[in-house]
């Protein structure tokens, strides 16, 4: 290579150098983006028809993604966050059925630790239930953090999961973010779905088989274990009951016989 081509090359690195972004220009433009989204969701009042996946119930319920739509930026020393909320309203109330009041309460706990409200009802027969709020709130963010790295987080965004991803920088561009605004109103639900081969879903099922036995397991030794300390008690009860039987008799049999001997004794006396 000549000497005017290694000036011609250094001139063009030198060039694309310049036009790169910093990690945070490419976060100011993200919030440029969406700031953009949200402001025509809000003005156009849009909803949009989609489907909510309720995991924990393997559970999936058309849904209307619905305003007020907002964005608000926020930063620390170390992070940089834009964040944007939503709300997803399930077409159809969800009722869940408990065996008591105790069992509700605590999954009514879990499903708020998810952002999921919902309400402990029982019926006229005192069967008690879970029904979920139909209305739920959905927070999307991107995060710059220690201005190098880009991660992605939703919280009942599509399914009533909470997830984190980190985001390569080579996805923060304009048709990347178009992907990302789709998603969130339900219109590329398949952004961040995880595929499973068959090989790993059947590497589940035993796991979860081979789990179900060794808790059969436990809880038969368990239950042996319960009944033979029954059948001991038993056994030591009746031990106690017999011995203080046989004191009682011998007891009374021994007066039985003082007086028998105290008559006869009077009997001659006589």
């Amino acid at each position: 290579m000549s000497f005017l081509e290694e000036l011609e090359q250094n001139k063009n690195n030198n060039q694309k150098q310049e036009t790169e972004k910093t990690p945070r220009q490419l976060w100011e433009s993200c919030f440029k983006y969406f700031k953009h989204f949200v402001s025509i969701l809000q003005k156009d009042k849009s909803t949009f028809q989609s489907e909510f996946n309720i995991v924990f119930l393997n559970l999936k319920k058309q849904c209307l993604i619905t305003g007020p739509y907002e964005i608000k930026r926020t930063q620390t020393d170390d992070e940089l966050k834009l964040e944007l909320t939503l709300n997803t309203q399930l077409n159809k109330g969800i009722k869940i059925n408990r065996k008591d009041a105790r069992s509700a309460e605590i999954l009514k706990t879990k499903l708020a630790k998810d952002s999921l409200l919902s309400t402990v009802k029982s019926d006229k027969d005192n069967n008690h239930f879970i029904e979920l709020n139909t209305n739920i709130r959905s927070i999307f963010r991107i995060l710059l953090k220690n201005n190098k790295d880009f991660y992605l987080e939703y919280f009942n965004i599509n399914s009533s999961t909470r997830r984190s991803i980190k985001l390569p920088l080579d996805n923060i561009n304009e048709e990347y973010m178009d992907k990302l605004a789709k998603y969130l109103l339900g219109q590329n639900p398949s952004l961040y779905t995880e595929t499973i081969s068959d090989v790993e879903i059947t590497k589940i099922r035993e796991k979860i088989e081979f789990n179900r036995r060794l808790k059969e397991m436990h809880d038969q030794k368990t239950k042996e274990k319960r009944d033979k300390e029954k059948k001991q008690h038993e056994i030591e009860k009746s031990k106690t009951f017999k011995e203080k039987s046989k004191r009682y008799f011998a007891g009374t049999g021994e007066k039985i016989k003082s007086k028998l001997f105290g008559k006869i004794t009077k009997s001659k006396s006589d």
